[in-house]
């Protein structure tokens, strides 16, 4: 009798190791699920909110790295001056010309005046500059814009300018030919890159301009966008200058 029940006890003592392996196996694939899908659906965005709060840095948004060693906003801030406007200005093309050179064959206005860092049939990238007139500033929805038309002047909206606070696409970091993915650990730390980019024009540049002043004025920018179709043409700015005009 006494075997027996140790036999029973033996048992019973396996059937609970044995659960309890059971749940702490399930909990750690629980664990193992939530942190891939936390990964996963906080991955990179297509484009940016940024602050258009004038007051100090401190209320403004901040920018979370999954590697810490690397500073996206401290990385802009090291090659603004140094680099991305000197690139700016040496490589801005006519926006006027591009966009017509494009209508005719994109790869060879592309190969002419454009930037791409992938394999051949991605986006091109554009470094432009030009001078319009604000048709309409559009501040319905959280991705602003301004319609802009080139000379001479029909009235038509032939490309559009952002003005945030949502700041949409990447053109900018891809645009500039220093810039390259393998210099980067990974995907999230590119992608972060970009967002530091719209950071540093909305704090030096969008913040600073009254957009409800500007419609019917000339406007003269540099800036750069990429090419998706010629019915959503959207420039990143990266300067502007307001004028009377436009007539």
């Amino acid at each position: 009798m006494n075997k027996m029940s140790k036999t029973v006890r033996a048992v019973r003592s396996a059937c609970s190791l044995r659960n309890r392996c059971v749940v702490k196996w399930k909990t750690s694939l629980l664990v193992v699920v939530c942190l891939f899908s936390a990964v996963l659906f906080s991955g990179c965005k297509l484009y940016t909110v940024v602050s258009n709060d004038k007051s100090n840095d401190k209320q403004g948004n901040t920018f979370y790295f999954q590697d810490n060693s690397f500073d996206a906003n401290q990385f802009v801030e090291s090659v603004w001056d140094s680099k991305v406007m000197p690139a700016v200005n040496q490589k801005a093309a006519d926006i006027g010309q591009v966009l017509k050179e494009a209508r005719n064959n994109m790869d060879e206005a592309g190969g002419k005046y454009g930037f791409r860092s992938a394999q051949e049939g991605s986006a091109w990238n554009f470094i432009v500059k030009g001078q319009g007139k604000v048709l309409k500033v559009s501040r319905e929805s959280r991705a602003g814009t301004l319609d802009i038309d080139l000379p001479p002047y029909d009235g038509k909206t032939e490309f559009k300018i952002q003005i945030g606070p949502v700041i949409k696409g990447t053109a900018v970091r891809d645009s500039l030919d220093f810039i390259k993915y393998d210099d980067f650990k990974n995907q999230m730390v590119f992608a972060e890159l970009s967002n530091a980019f719209h950071k540093r024009i909305a704090d030096s540049l969008l913040n600073k301009t009254d957009f409800s002043t500007v419609e019917g004025k000339e406007v003269i920018f540099t800036g750069a966008f990429t090419f998706t179709s010629f019915d959503a043409v959207v420039v990143t700015p990266l300067t502007l200058e307001f004028t009377e005009g436009g007539s």
